[in-house]
């Protein structure tokens, strides 16, 4: 046991020895590059290949991409402001994945689903806070909701309290009540609390763009998906009394008895419904869920059983309408919203999270210390600051001589300053009711800060990303300097091109071919026919039939060459196949013997051909202008 431990013990540390680090492969002047990125770009490449290469095959092509590399470099196509721009877009997109927790992604993209085929039935009560309110404001509207809630807390009414106080202009109509809605229906910090607060009981006080919240959920369901109906209306403008209701109701009820008599709906909808805009397709609406219509419409529509079924009269606030069923669909399986469900999270708060596990991660790997007394002694004076005046340049005016460094780590020095500057550009309009409002605009500061931090480092820390990042960086610049030297030139340079036609003219010959039109029979006896009929009308056009065919007949016209088709070598040369070919061809046109094209006819082939003779004489001269010196002995190794 002690001789095979150390057996294995000496072949792990050789081949430790033969692989670890990365020995130079390749270096062209002071440029060196290694084993890792040749390996990297030769296994990703060979495993996409039709035709995999060896190693040393594949060599020469690493050569070669590197010198265009480097020429491009040395002609400064690199610090042109248009590569760095689009560089710097393709590294920004790359980091991203490496950015977020994908653990933690995943979970809300299951918590969003969770949320979309689960209704939640609630009511609300809002007191509203702008986004430039000032703290005294601000603490007013908290005191405000604080005291409803206790009110509540103490058996109050919930309806009657949003009657009273909810600024949701609603509110007066509706008790504050909501109806049912899904996930992305309502801003997210308001539907968490919402699907996290128990039924029959109120939320804690909620936070959104639109003020501060309660909630009360009053019961769950699963999601009934969607469903499209049409309908015919007769409309009742708002503010109407009851009696105008009634008149309509006759009209409506008029309209119900045609459709129980026979009558198409959609014939129905477009003479009589008062929507227009509807009608003119027979009442046709979109697909809808819960929360998109009217209380009454949507759930006189769900009620419907089957395609085709129609609802009797229903009364909305906008007048009377009759229903019929024409489609439902379920919520989709996860898998086939994934992607969908990730956009859409991605533009709302909970699109974060995974950036938020990421930050955690980091913090504990830099093992982020701060001042906490100088920290606090800077939430003071951007407090008093804000509280004093709404204008920034006040609260840099009072920082001015306080400029002390918070946050220390051998990468990433902060002084307050900084947070200053960056609350400058956005974070400042944020409110500040108390001193502690401070706190989170500053750990989002920090946060960005090691969030640029651990970006710049992606490089360093993840060979992977390094190599992808290589491979972009050389592909932008090949395709540049490669437009340069070899593309545009083929295109541009007349008198080359035509040179090199004419001096490789045979490779471009026209073959044997025949020329005109291919009359395909199913059946044997229509060829006897066609060739009798296009004998008789010689000047009818070419796709010209006469009636009585027995089978099918299929026209071709063009050119063919000889040897691409079996049934139109034996029609026209008499060269027979092994294979006996079901079809019976007529045709009508002439052959063509094998001759030299004009330069137009074949000018896309001829353009390719010399931008490859073109890229082998710049590879060649590269070669000589820099000569790459390659450790092969490393290929073998």
């Amino acid at each position: 046991m002690k001789i095979k431990s150390l057996s294995l013990l000496v072949l792990v540390s050789v081949a430790s020895s033969l692989f670890a680090g990365n020995e130079t492969l390749l270096k062209i002047g002071d440029n060196a590059y290694g084993v890792e990125e040749f390996n990297y770009i030769y296994e990703k490449n060979n495993e996409l290949s039709q035709k995999p290469l060896s190693r040393e095959e594949y060599l020469d092509l690493f050569v070669n991409y590197k010198l265009k590399v480097v020429e491009a470099q040395a002609q400064g196509l690199d610090t042109l402001p248009s590569f760095v721009k689009e560089l710097k877009y393709y590294r920004d997109e790359l980091a991203k994945p490496y950015l977020t927790d994908k653990k933690a992604e995943e979970e809300v993209i299951q918590e969003a689903y969770n949320h979309l085929v689960n209704e939640i039935s609630a009511s609300h009560i809002l007191i509203k806070v702008g986004k430039m309110a000032l703290p005294p404001d601000t603490l007013e509207a908290y005191n405000k909701i604080l005291d409803i809630r206790k009110q509540l807390m103490n058996g109050a009414d919930f309806g009657e309290l949003a009657v009273k106080y909810s600024e949701d202009p609603s509110a007066v109509q509706n008790k504050g009540y909501l109806g049912y809605f899904s996930g992305f229906m309502m801003v997210y910090p308001f539907e968490k609390a919402a699907y996290e607060t128990p039924i029959d009981s109120v939320s804690d006080v909620v936070k959104t763009s639109f003020g501060y919240h309660l909630i009360k959920v009053h019961g769950t369901r699963k999601n009934r998906g969607e469903v499209q109906v049409a309908h015919i209306m007769k409309m009742v403008p708002r503010g109407s009394a009851e009696s105008f209701f009634d008149v309509k109701k006759v009209e409506i009820d008029s309209l119900y008895q045609l459709l129980k008599d026979g009558q198409d709906f959609a014939e129905v909808a477009k003479k009589f419904s008062d929507d227009k805009q509807t009608g003119v397709n027979g009442g046709e609406l979109p697909f809808f869920g819960s929360g998109r219509m009217v209380p009454e419409f949507e759930n006189a529509a769900f009620a419907l059983q089957d395609s085709g079924d129609i609802s009797v009269p229903v009364k909305t606030a906008f007048g009377w309408h009759i229903l019929k069923k024409l489609d439902a669909r379920p919520i989709p399986p996860l898998e086939d919203q994934r992607e969908n469900i990730k956009k859409r999270i991605s533009k709302d708060g909970r699109g974060l999270v995974g950036q938020k596990a990421t930050v955690a991660r980091l913090r504990k790997e830099y093992n982020i210390q701060q001042d906490s007394a100088k920290l606090k002694k800077l939430a003071d004076l951007a407090y008093e600051a804000k509280s004093n005046s709404s204008e920034p340049k006040d609260l840099f005016a009072a920082l001015a001589n306080y400029n002390e460094e918070i946050v220390n780590l051998a990468d990433l020095k902060i002084k307050n300053s900084d947070c200053m500057t960056d609350l400058m550009k956005g974070g400042y309009s944020s409110s500040f009711s108390k001193r502690e409002d401070f706190f989170p605009l500053w750990d989002n500061f920090i946060n960005d800060q090691l969030i640029n931090l651990e970006k710049s480092k992606l490089e360093e820390k993840y060979p992977d990303f390094r190599f992808l990042m290589n491979e972009y960086h050389d592909g932008l610049l090949i395709f540049e300097i490669s437009q340069n030297e070899v593309w545009n030139k083929a295109s541009s340079d007349t008198t080359g091109l035509e040179a090199f036609f004419t001096k490789n003219i045979k490779d471009y010959y026209l073959p044997e071919r025949f020329e005109g039109t291919v009359y395909k029979c199913s059946a044997k006896k229509d060829v006897k026919t066609l060739k009798a009929f296009f004998a008789a009308n010689d000047s009818l056009p070419s796709d010209s039939l006469p009636t009585g065919l027995a089978g099918e007949v299929v026209i071709e016209k063009g050119s063919f060459n000889k040897g691409t088709d079996a049934a139109i070598d034996l029609a026209v040369w008499g060269v027979k196949s092994k294979t006996k070919s079901k079809v019976y061809l007529v045709t009508k046109g002439e052959v063509k013997q094998p001759e030299a094209p004009a330069l137009s006819a074949v000018r896309g082939q001829v353009v390719s051909d010399y931008q490859t003779l073109l890229e082998k004489q710049w590879i060649t001269g590269l070669r000589e202008k820099y000569k790459p010196v390659v450790d092969k002995a490393l290929i073998k190794k």
